[in-house]
């Protein structure tokens, strides 16, 4: 499987559409308006992580969590995991190319018909239930491609055991194997419908911390690769802050995280395009409606209220009678799997559908699941701690817990695949709540949900009581989520967050109407044609069942209401393929990389290598208080091609900000680094080379161009100097043809440098060997003496995936 992710640098100044995200509302978006032939860019916060890279490992997995809390962000902000802690709403939502969608269950029912019918959705949609909609959920299914678990597939414990649990519960008639997007076919040459590479699931039950073995029909298993054999351009750890209205269209700001800019509190960059599709989920795009609107977007008052968890519960069937097998296989994958371990199957194959009841707060699915292998381990202590405090445990006789306690001791010697822990349900209930929910910008200019109370409300209760129910069946330990205790203040966890933007007829309201456009106001349907919202957010009411398939079905709608409006043709003539070459990943090293100083425009020869003219400029500039400073990220896909070549060339994307060629910061991209090239000009003296563009907010472009010159014979004293000196000359335009505006110098302080070295991490690594060796092998070419004397700060410093 090939990427499809773009290096940033190589972003265009304007796209005619611009989508932020890339979970199912993002990856239509894209897919629909590319196949529209419109120039798309796709703008996504996490990494491109392919199958065979997803954590399956205690140690990977904990790598791969972020936690926002009241004091703050922890983790990598690119962490797969990506984890919202709050007074009483939690929420687990995915990030990645290809969002929530690379860490769900994968399962696709559409939301029954009573749930339209509710007055808090526009009429339109209302209308359009068996029309646009319909069509919607029809073009989701053509390319999610969800299917039940096979009946002639291996027998699956923990689904016999779900069915069990039904029968006893009087709803044998509600049980039934879910749809669920995952392939269990061998497909032609092993290609799907969009060419990528897809082979069938091998029942590891891994689903929920991303799919190693190409099972799973994730956003980036269909829609986004679509968009890449369309032309969309798609760009990965740009995570967008905010929104800006401009004369001729939009301003995306964004930073590109997870390189170390933040340690130089670097501004953000930005791009251009006509039509914005914010996408980011329902955290993520209500977060940047917010910080649009606190920076002067005039948005409706509604933005940020009706959240619904969409009823979501958690609850295990502890150490039952019965086998369940509900750890997944982690990293003892086929072939390594041991000989008796047996299948897991899916995260989740089956459901009790309690729909139809007649009461609103007790209409709910339950749903059986499995627990990732690499966080299996952690499922003894935290389950027998939790029974001991809160389990329903109907045992009554002296020898059931007697061999209660023999199965938790035989998990606890012999491992999560035994005992007290094979024989534990996990199980996930949708319902109803009432979608009063509120999410707000805190102190740290960081997402909060409020919502006192929703942990004590009817549904959730009905839904425990019938867990313990399901778990009774099983003659087991009901145990609750943890933190739904007295201790916590009942506080729960959702992994289907809605609402924040929701759609509706007007802005008293909502945030967008029923085409997914934006409102321009507090009041009136008066709407931004070319801003639109599609994803979770929009959808107004909870759901009860797995909302992908209906989020789906909405974006399908608002994307084909969106070309219709501009007389666009959406071709959706299946199968497509990839139409650009394979690019193979190579050792590659990054770093971030901060320099400030000086810059005149009263200088304007050009460049050259009469350096006294441009400390000349340095010293003007200084007394003219006209300041310089970047802050560029240098990456190299091809270490040996850096270090090798004789030009040595990596890329550069970042910001530069120089008041007197712009009072904003500008964004740099097609950014060219070349590292101690030969200069043929002067014997015995190599350059490092900085070339990139530079554009303004008002669309002015430049040409900032730089070198650091470094003697082959200079003294040691001058090591620093020369290493850490940039010559500046800048043209207008975008290349050296172009008006010489002004020349000038930058540094490197001492503390950024430090800064730096922190910043420098190895991509494709095989193993923590072959980086430590990358590492050194660059730092030796790069520096020589001052690697001595400060490449001890790299030490330790994990390789990234990219």
């Amino acid at each position: 499987m090939s990427r499809i992710a773009s290096p940033i640098d190589q972003i265009a100044q304007h796209y005619e559409v611009l989508v932020i995200g890339s979970g199912y509302g993002g990856g239509i978006a894209a897919s629909r308006m590319a196949r529209a032939g419109r120039r798309v860019a796709l703008l996504e916060r996490g990494k491109e992580i392919l199958p065979g890279d997803y954590p399956n490992t205690l140690v990977k997995a904990a790598e791969q969590f972020q936690l926002h809390e009241p004091n703050g962000h922890i983790g990598s902000r690119t962490g797969l995991f990506d984890f919202h802690v709050n007074a009483q709403q939690n929420v687990l939502v995915g990030c990645g190319l290809g969002g929530t969608s690379l860490i769900n269950a994968n399962v696709s029912l559409e939301a029954k018909p009573y749930v339209f019918d509710d007055t808090r959705w526009p009429l339109s949609i209302r209308e359009h239930r068996d029309t646009l909609l319909k069509d919607g959920y029809a073009r989701a299914r053509e390319m999610l491609k969800p299917n039940p678990y096979p009946e002639n597939g291996a027998a699956l414990t923990k689904t016999a055991a779900h069915q069990q649990s039904a029968n006893k519960m009087g709803q044998a008639k509600e049980f039934y194997r879910t749809p669920i997007n995952v392939n269990f076919e061998t497909l032609p040459n092993n290609k799907n419908h969009v060419g990528v590479e897809q082979l069938p699931c091998n029942n590891c039950g891994d689903c929920v911390s991303g799919c190693n073995n190409k099972a799973k029909n994730t956003t980036l298993m269909n829609y986004l690769p679509d968009a890449w054999n369309h032309g969309a351009e798609i760009f990965c750890q740009a995570a967008v802050s905010h929104i800006e209205k401009a004369a001729d269209g939009w301003l995306v700001h964004y930073q590109y995280v997870g390189t170390g800019r933040e340690k130089f509190d670097a501004p953000t960059q930005f791009v251009k395009a006509d039509i914005v599709i914010v996408s980011a989920g329902t955290l993520g795009s209500t977060e940047i409606m917010l910080r649009s609107q606190q920076k002067g977007l005039l948005l409706s008052d509604q933005l940020g209220l009706h959240f619904s968890g969409n009823g979501d519960i958690l609850g295990f069937g502890f150490n039952t009678t019965q086998k369940i097998n509900g750890i997944g296989f982690g990293d003892n994958q086929p072939p390594n799997k041991p000989a008796d371990r047996l299948p897991v199957g899916p995260c989740i194959t089956s459901v009790i559908d309690m729909r139809d009841q007649a009461k609103y707060e007790h209409r709910m699915v339950i749903e059986e699941g499995s627990i990732p292998g690499a966080i299996g381990k952690l499922m003894l202590p935290m389950l027998s701690t939790t029974a001991d405090l809160m389990g329903k445990n109907d045992a009554r006789s002296f020898m059931d817990r007697a061999k209660q306690k023999v199965r938790a001791w035989t998990s606890l010697w012999r491992g999560p695949y035994t005992g007290a822990i094979q024989n534990t349900q996990t199980y996930l209930i949708m319902s109803h709540d009432d979608s009063k929910g509120r999410m707000v910008l805190d102190a740290k200019n960081q997402l909060r949900i409020d919502w006192p109370g929703v942990g004590t409300a009817e549904n959730v209760e009905v839904g425990n009581t019938r867990l313990n129910a399901a778990t009774k069946a099983l003659d087991g330990i009901y145990v609750p989520n943890p933190i739904w205790s007295d201790l916590f203040k009942h506080a729960i966890v959702s992994v289907h967050p809605l609402g924040g933007c929701v759609m509706g007829e007007d802005a008293t309201q909502a945030v967008v109407n029923h085409k997914g456009q934006v409102f321009s106001g507090k009041s009136g349907t008066a709407v931004y044609e070319n801003l639109y919202v599609t994803d979770g957010s929009v959808i107004p009411t909870s759901l009860a069942v797995n909302p992908l398939l209906t989020i789906s079905a909405i974006s399908e709608r608002a994307m084909q209401l969106l070309a219709q409006d501009r007389g666009w043709t959406i071709d959706y003539t299946l199968p497509s393929a990839p139409k650009r070459p394979v690019v193979e990943d190579k050792l590659g090293i990054q770093f971030t990389e901060t320099m400030t100083g000086y810059f005149s425009t009263a200088f304007t020869q050009a460049a050259s290598t009469n350096l006294p003219v441009y400390e000349q400029a340095y010293q003007r500039g200084k007394a003219d208080d006209s300041t310089m400073s970047f802050t560029v990220t240098v990456d190299s896909d091809d270490l040996e091609k850096l270090i090798s070549d004789p030009k040595h060339p990596a890329t550069m994307a970042g910001t530069l900000t120089a008041p007197a060629l712009s009072s904003k910061p500008m964004t740099v991209t097609h950014g060219v680094f070349n590292l101690f090239e030969v200069y043929p000009e002067q014997v015995g003296v190599r350059h490092m080379n900085y070339n990139m563009r530079a554009i303004a907010e008002d669309g002015s472009n430049y040409y900032f161009s730089a070198f650091k010159s470094v003697p082959s014979d200079h003294s040691p004293f001058k090591i620093w100097h020369d290493t850490s000196t940039l010559y500046v000359t800048v043209y207008r335009g975008s290349d050296k043809t172009g008006e010489v505006l002004g020349s000038g110098v930058l540094h490197i302080q001492p503390t950024d440098f430090v800064k730096q070295m922190t910043t420098m991490k190895v991509s494709n690594a095989k193993s923590e060997q072959e980086r430590i060796a990358a590492v050194a092998r660059f730092g030796k070419y790069f520096a020589g003496v001052l690697w001595e004397n400060y490449g001890g700060i790299l030490a330790g410093k994990h390789d990234e995936k990219p």
